[in-house]
């Protein structure tokens, strides 16, 4: 065993120190004779154990220290005993002011102290004359909490049995931290003693690396260096990396913009004129329920019309078909709907925004960016995801183009095999649902799409073809790197992340 391992010089003097005592040593120990960090003893230990030369035992030691409301609570006392010990200096009863007052409590320890004399049984709290009074029902205000504060305070290394009740409440109120230590402790593998001597007893085994130093003074000459094992496989190294996910969506912002798209961003709230309304989205459609979008409600609900006239365009749309030819779904429209506030379940009102305040084509707009909907929650399906909706603006094009275009994005990102088929959307005619190929999910949605209907470009005064998609950018990565789960797509799991990378 000796023939094969070859030490450096650090693990060769705590191998040493080591071997100086019979049985366990803490790397504590270790560092102060060796004059080094702990640190640093503990990684050459970890180095050792990997060989088998050493054994490594791990203690975890809790330990308890005051937070900064603790120690405060120490040095004034609990905002409660203050409380009664105050009501008492009163007489035993006075006005919640006034005992306030008396115990010097600030805004946020007046509710503390209210609540817990309350639960403890100290006080008793009455209405009297519009007034609220405070009567004690104790003399004292004896508290374990208080108990365990004092004692940490006093730097007791351990919190006595009997106040474990104290210690308890103490950290649920978050006003004791506990501190996990770990204490390494190792010795020498009793069975490798005599080869672990050999070890120490020879040489070096050499230089370990050539520096310019060495170099400039000529001193590796005559030296000889400590052979290296070229097939052992290093340890894998956590680096610091971008989210394979995020990756993926930059490359995808990189794809549209070298197609010649403009980016663009719009608002997470929105009123539902712009999320359903000017998409011509029935009032009293089912996808504006509560189970398929999130309705806002503090600290408002209803937002503004900013544009009256393009409002009113859009109401005869909606009762009558307005100028479009359509026959619109002939019910009121009603303003109290169109202002109420939403979160954005799709992007699409951010390509309305946009044609809203451009004219003059040709325009070609994306925006990648998160949406929410009440979904439940399942392998294909989340409340929150990414969308990457784009539009082109311009005349004489065709559903030709808009399948190509998709074809042609979904191609760059990986994507092997697609189809499509015919869709039905609220507001677009004719419309395509496009379709990739996933291992393991086979035929996911990812990309429907199709041409605005007039009953949208109308009240715009677009009287052009405007093309519009709307990617399903989870779902795309996913079929790219052949990911079986959306939920992956947000995981925490570190190996995952650390693990999966886009490859472009």
């Amino acid at each position: 065993m000796s023939d094969q391992i070859q030490l450096t010089e650090g693990e060769r003097t705590v191998l040493a120190e080591l071997v100086k005592h019979s049985g366990l040593v803490s790397a504590q120990e270790v560092a102060v004779s060796l004059n080094e960090r702990v640190e640093r003893v503990v990684s050459i230990l970890n180095a050792l154990a990997e060989r088998g030369l050493v054994e490594i035992h791990v203690d975890e030691l809790e330990s308890h220290v005051l937070t900064e409301e603790g120690r405060s609570y120490a040095e004034k006392g609990l905002p409660e005993q203050r409380l009664l010990n105050a009501v008492i200096q009163l007489g035993g009863e006075a006005t919640l002011d006034d005992a306030v007052e008396a115990a010097g409590l600030n805004p946020r320890e007046r509710g503390i102290a209210i609540n817990w004399a309350r639960r403890n049984g100290w006080i008793d709290i009455s209405k009297q004359e519009g007034r609220t009074t405070l009567r004690a029902k104790t003399k004292s205000a004896d508290s374990v909490v208080a108990e365990v504060l004092r004692a940490l305070a006093r730097g007791d290394e351990s919190v006595p049995e009997s106040l474990s009740e104290g210690l308890k409440q103490a950290r649920d109120r978050t006003l004791v931290r506990t501190v996990v230590t770990k204490v390494f402790r190792a010795c020498v593998v009793e069975a490798h003693k005599e080869s672990i001597e050999q070890l120490l007893s020879g040489e070096t085994g050499g230089l370990v690396e050539l520096t310019p130093e060495l170099l400039a003074t000529g001193e590796w000459r005559g030296k000889t260096f400590r052979p290296f094992n070229v097939e052992i496989v290093p340890p894998y190294a956590n680096l610091g990396r971008k989210h394979p996910y995020a990756e993926f969506l930059d490359w995808l912002k990189e794809i549209l913009v070298g197609l010649g798209f403009t980016e663009w961003f719009g608002p997470y709230v929105e009123t539902e004129f712009w999320n359903n309304d000017v998409l011509f989205v029935p009032q009293d459609h089912v996808a504006r329920e509560v189970q398929d979008q999130f309705r806002v409600a503090e600290p408002y609900d209803h937002g503004d019309i900013i544009d009256e006239k393009h409002y009113r365009a859009v109401k005869a749309v909606h009762e009558n078909g307005g100028d479009t030819g359509s026959t619109g779904w002939q019910a009121p429209f009603s303003r109290e709907i169109t202002t109420r506030l939403v979160l954005r379940s799709h992007t699409t009102p951010v390509s309305m925004r946009y044609l809203w305040s451009h004219d003059s084509p040709p325009h070609k707009m994306f925006i990648i960016d998160r949406n929410f909907r009440a979904e439940k929650l399942s392998a294909k399906h989340a409340q929150e995801f990414n969308q990457c909706e784009g539009i082109i603006w311009d005349k004489g094009l065709t559903l030709r183009d808009l399948m190509g275009y998709i074809r042609e994005i979904c191609r760059r990102v990986g994507i092997k095999k697609m189809k499509f088929k015919p869709g039905q959307f609220p507001f677009t005619e004719p419309s395509v649902e496009g379709y990739a190929k996933h291992e393991t999910l086979g035929w996911i949605e990812v990309a429907p799409g199709g041409i605005f209907r007039p009953e949208v470009t109308y009240p715009l005064g677009i009287k052009d073809t405007v093309l519009a998609w709307g990617l399903g950018a989870g779902r795309m990565y996913m079929a790219a790197m052949d990911i079986g789960d959306i939920r992956e797509l947000y995981s925490r799991d570190l190996t995952w992340l650390r693990r999966k990378y886009f490859v472009r």
